[in-house]
């Protein structure tokens, strides 16, 4: 079913429609809902009332965006109350370590997990819209103008608090699991 087919079916209130699009949007919303929240538990909370939420409001979905865009920016909003509830982050790296794809030669297990494990700790010490820009970048894969159309901020401020966030990753991981450092991101960063 092609986008325009889906939000039709939302809005006739469709079980099969309802089960797509959980399925293909379900688990991305997931990983970044908890690299914004910290922990598993929570991030299923928020992917749940995200899709309540989308579900709720489906007749007011203008397609000026993807569907996947719509709910990470009502998954967004809703990240922000809770950090705005729970004025603290408690990181649990369970969800991170799983997610962290293998290659066949690559590093072992244990190494996968610790670094996993710093990543996510890092993470957990950026504010909430330096994290925010730092997923939106680097795990949503965006660009500059979409990360800044998502939040409602201008280019020049989702710049600055990418460039910012770099540096204090830079500070918080050490060398070898620095990917922000001298060589890691100049690439994507580029784009």
């Amino acid at each position: 079913m092609d986008e325009q087919e889906l939000i039709a079916a939302l809005r006739s209130r469709d079980p099969a429609a309802v089960q797509e699009l959980v399925e293909t949007c379900g688990q991305r919303l997931l990983r970044s809902a908890f690299l914004l929240c910290g922990n598993e538990t929570e991030a299923q909370d928020l992917v749940q009332d995200t899709f309540v939420q989308a579900f709720q409001s489906i007749g007011r979905f203008g397609g000026r965006s993807s569907v996947y865009t719509w709910l990470h920016a009502i998954l967004l909003n809703l990240s922000r109350h809770y950090h705005r509830d729970r004025k603290r982050i408690v990181c649990d790296d369970e969800l991170a370590r799983r997610d962290v794809p293998l290659p066949e030669e690559g590093p072992l297990p244990l190494d996968a997990g610790l670094a996993s494990s710093v990543l996510t700790e890092a993470l957990g010490r950026l504010s909430v819209p330096h994290r925010e820009v730092l997923i939106l970048r680097f795990y949503e894969d965006m660009k500059i103008h979409e990360i800044a159309s998502q939040l409602g901020i201008s280019c020049g401020t989702v710049k600055s608090r990418l460039h910012y966030a770099i540096a204090e990753m830079q500070k918080l991981l050490p060398g070898e699991l620095n990917l922000f450092g001298a060589h890691g991101t100049k690439e994507t960063e580029r784009r």
